[in-house]
């Protein structure tokens, strides 16, 4: 019951906002813990860019649109990774080839379209052991917190992306020396 209020008071407050003039910057509040809620939909943010982004959807100011399926977005880069994932076809084959980055790890072919994929890969599968000392997935709320900070993660991909500055690596070791030269 009290969702449903909450919800129809942010779409009343998002109505007032909708008919603020253009040159206006977009508005947003934040709740108790200092999140940033969007007043349209109630997703909540912990960074103010990424609410920004997140409301420009709602104001359908997606400039950058896909001419094979339609899909707007609101950054060149990320239509461009849209294209490579996801109509690799309509790409020259160079052009396609040369922006995926390779595993550096010898007897594997995995290639990922960007840089965080590839480290993200090279931690689950060839760095294994070394994160799963830090690493500890709670079975009934699927969150995994990290050891060494106690950071909460509510994806296996936030997670591994952040272990890579806590987990504890010998740098002189040849395979950190390997991951170390995607993050370059």
């Amino acid at each position: 019951m009290s969702q449903k209020i909450e919800k129809r008071n942010l779409k009343k407050k998002w109505a007032k906002l909708k008919k603020t003039p253009d040159n206006m910057t977009i508005k947003y509040f934040k709740n108790e813990d200092g999140e940033f809620v969007c007043p349209e939909c109630g997703a909540i943010k912990h960074r103010q860019n990424s609410m920004h982004y997140h409301m420009k959807k709602h104001l359908e100011e997606l400039t950058y649109t896909c001419k094979s399926c339609n899909k707007g977005f609101l950054q060149k880069q990320t239509l461009d990774l849209h294209m490579r994932s996801k109509h690799p076809e309509l790409i020259k084959e160079a052009e396609n080839e040369e922006k995926k980055y390779v595993c550096p790890f010898e007897d594997c072919d995995f290639k990922a379209l960007t840089k965080g994929n590839c480290i993200i890969h090279c931690l689950r599968v060839h760095f294994q052991d070394e994160i799963k000392s830090i690493m500890n997935i709670d079975n009934e709320t699927k969150t995994i917190t990290c050891n060494e900070c106690d950071k909460e993660f509510s994806s296996s991909s936030s997670f591994y992306y952040h272990c890579k500055d806590c987990v504890k690596l010998d740098k002189s070791e040849k395979k950190v020396q390997r991951l170390k030269s995607i993050a370059v």
